[in-house]
């Protein structure tokens, strides 16, 4: 029988940046975590020709296949996420994909950070951030080295997000966040943050690293909160504010009530931590607050993935 293989993946949720200084061009540092939910599962199966079904991805996919020669298989992916809306998943399927079509011809069982860093760079990932990347392999929480990096991507920090901890997404029924395109053009030169905006950045980022070393959710919050202002307000001029216009009431609402909202990248995605038996509650308050707003609001609660993602063969 012809091999198949499933690849299973999580969603990036995006931190943030912090600024770590110029060399040849602005260098940014990217953190984030990787969220169990939406799942991501890719399938691939030896067949004549090439046939996808991706949804959405079936653009993208089919020209990250024929970027890698791939020919001859059968390939379905399969998640609740969507395009742009600040999960990171263009970067999660793609790689997915491609893991999967390597692992049906090469018998691949395990991933290796070389070889998904070499992916990566021929699929284009890794323009403005390495998180999705590197959280792809190792899951959990992740503190990149900073963009450009070259050869490839390494990690500051690699932590596990304790598992007694929970996702909180905030998925609003408003516009999506910016496509790959859009951000191109309106990154192509970078400004210089001012010493505040700095501080923020990078203060945030350690508190928001050490919290989670340490399993202290309140400053881990705290932190996640100043990278948060300090991204906000470098991109403010991009998005409408610090956070995106569309999004500012719930985020100040959320506020309120004494909640930190981060915004995943460029949303609509916005998303919280809070301990596994206050989850639920938090994502009811939450709820109500979107429907408050007019906007209303589809909200998960999820388990961290303390894994990257998984090669699995049947």
């Amino acid at each position: 029988m012809p091999a198949r293989v499933s690849v299973n993946a999580g969603s990036r949720l995006h931190a943030g940046f912090y600024y770590v200084g110029r060399s040849w061009s602005i260098r940014w540092g990217g953190l984030g975590f990787y969220s169990a939910t939406p799942r991501i599962r890719v399938t691939a199966s030896q067949c004549n020709g090439l046939r996808v079904e991706a949804g959405e991805w079936s653009g993208d996919v089919l020209r990250a296949l024929e970027l890698l020669g791939s020919r001859d298989v059968c390939l379905r992916v399969e998640t609740d996420a969507k395009k742009h809306v600040g999960l990171g998943s263009t970067t999660q399927v793609l790689l997915s994909a491609s893991l999967a079509v390597l692992a049906v011809r090469k018998k691949l069982q395990r991933l290796d950070l070389d070889l998904v860093t070499k992916i990566a760079l021929k699929l284009g990932r890794g323009r403005v951030s390495w998180v999705g990347t590197l959280l792809f392999y190792y899951g959990g929480f992740v503190m990149d080295s900073g963009v450009p990096s070259l050869p490839g991507p390494r990690p500051v920090a690699a932590l596990k997000v304790p598992e007694d901890w929970r996702f909180i997404l905030v998925i609003p029924a408003t516009g999506r966040g910016m496509s790959e395109a859009e951000e191109d053009r309106l990154l192509r030169e970078p400004w210089e943050p001012d010493p505040n905006i700095q501080w923020l950045m990078s203060m945030g980022a350690l508190r928001l690293a050490s919290g989670l070393a340490r399993g202290d959710l309140e400053d881990a919050l705290r932190g996640l909160d100043m990278v948060q202002r300090g991204t906000g307000s470098y991109f403010s001029k991009l998005q409408g504010g610090i956070y995106r216009s569309d999004l500012s009431a719930i985020v100040e609402k959320a506020r309120g009530k004494g909640l930190v909202l981060a915004q995943s990248s460029w949303g609509p995605v916005l998303y919280t931590m809070a301990y596994r038996d206050e989850a639920g509650r938090v994502a009811e308050l939450l709820s109500d607050i979107a429907r408050s707003t007019g906007i209303g609001a589809r909200v998960l609660v999820s388990e961290p993935r303390n894994e990257g993602a998984k090669i699995a063969q049947f």
